[in-house]
């Protein structure tokens, strides 16, 4: 009988993680897709890097939808038994609360394990790529992405319209403004192309042309003829900023003495605890009678979610602020959110103890 309700529970909550998790992924990679074919359309990335920039993000964001999937998955499922007093028939045939962890802990062991490689190892290190994708595309953009016939934004923030394309695939009669500190600049150029070369990045050539400076108002321009002008878009050095401590390796963290990088390894590693302590909370969270609603506990759980996250996050920024002891970290958040579990599960064992007085758990 046991075997046979484990494997059911099993079964269930499976079946329920997996379509929470795709559905919550879609939800967040659709997100993420519709805002980086924001920057390729502004001209601020080519299109050729929108997959690999979206497989990076859902490296970065399992960190957050594993522990939530699974939190969720399991209030869905338990609710559900409750409500329809599955729940009831198994606690008259001697299943306890203790034993509804069994087919649970070593599916939620492995996936912490699993994703304790993930927010350590695998995230660090796609969103270190994602941001060196980005900084390739921004230096190697052609000029395919400068549309004719229309207002384009640069990524260096200047307002570009061309008129048409000549057969040696250079722009024609350019028009581009600039909105400098208390000037505006406008270049107008019969043709202009972009290079890109190791020195400079990516740059906007204009060829036959006029730059006026000044400021709106005023008769006071500077007109200067040129026969070539340069205006960069991307910097080369852009490339050669100081690696954020999100994207640094595991292991380098260690040799860090900084209370940043100390904040940054509990950081990663509270997804996996997080994990574990959120399917302990979550059994005697679902825990309703078949008059209750059935998504009384999801709301309670997601509430209860937000503020373990958010305080996580905040406990981060006292720990590198120092406002915390270093003793303390990010552990007594988790140590709180076990204690609250605990209690929890305290009192739904009373209940139980009261309703079926005198049985054992099977």
């Amino acid at each position: 009988m046991r075997k046979i309700i484990n494997q059911y529970l099993f079964r269930e909550v499976a079946q329920a993680w997996l379509g929470v998790t795709l559905i919550l992924l879609a939800i967040l990679v659709t997100n993420q897709f519709a805002k980086i074919l924001g920057d390729a359309a502004s001209g601020n990335l080519s299109g050729g890097v929108i997959a690999e920039l979206l497989l990076y993000s859902s490296v970065e964001y399992l960190t957050i939808l594993l522990p939530l999937s699974t939190f969720l998955a399991i209030l869905l499922v338990f609710g559900r038994l409750y409500k329809d007093s599955e729940m009831a028939a198994m606690m008259a045939s001697g299943v306890g609360p203790l034993s509804l962890y069994r087919p649970l802990l070593l599916p939620t062991l492995l996936l912490a394990f699993v994703l304790g490689l993930i927010s350590t190892y695998l995230a660090p290190d796609a969103r270190k790529n994602m941001d060196l994708s980005r900084q390739n595309a921004m230096l190697n953009l052609g000029i395919d992405f400068l549309e004719p016939g229309r207002f384009v934004t640069l990524n260096n923030g200047s307002v570009m319209y061309s008129e048409d394309r000549s057969e040696d695939d250079k722009l024609t009669n350019v028009f581009v403004q600039q909105e400098l500190r208390n000037n505006v600049n406008v270049i107008v150029s019969e043709t202009a192309e972009i290079l890109s070369t190791k020195s400079t990045g990516s740059v906007l050539v204009f060829y036959n042309g006029y730059q006026y400076e000044g400021t709106p108002g005023d008769l006071d321009f500077r007109i200067l003829e040129f026969s070539e002008h340069q205006l960069p878009l991307s910097s080369k050095a852009d490339q050669n900023k100081k690696i954020d401590l999100s994207s640094e390796p595991f292991r380098a963290l260690f040799e860090k003495n900084s209370l940043e990088a100390k904040a940054e390894v509990q950081w990663r590693i509270s997804p996996a605890i997080a994990l574990i302590i959120l399917v302990f909370m979550a059994i005697p969270l679902s825990k309703s009678s078949p008059r209750d609603s059935r998504y009384t506990g999801l709301i309670l759980g997601i509430l209860i979610y937000m503020i373990y996250v958010n305080c996580l996050g905040a406990a981060r920024v006292w720990l590198e602020q120092g406002v915390t002891p270093e003793i303390y970290g990010l552990w007594w958040i988790h140590l709180i959110a076990l204690m609250v579990g605990i209690v929890m599960l305290s009192i739904n064992y009373r209940v139980f103890e009261r309703v079926f007085s005198g049985e054992k758990e099977d």
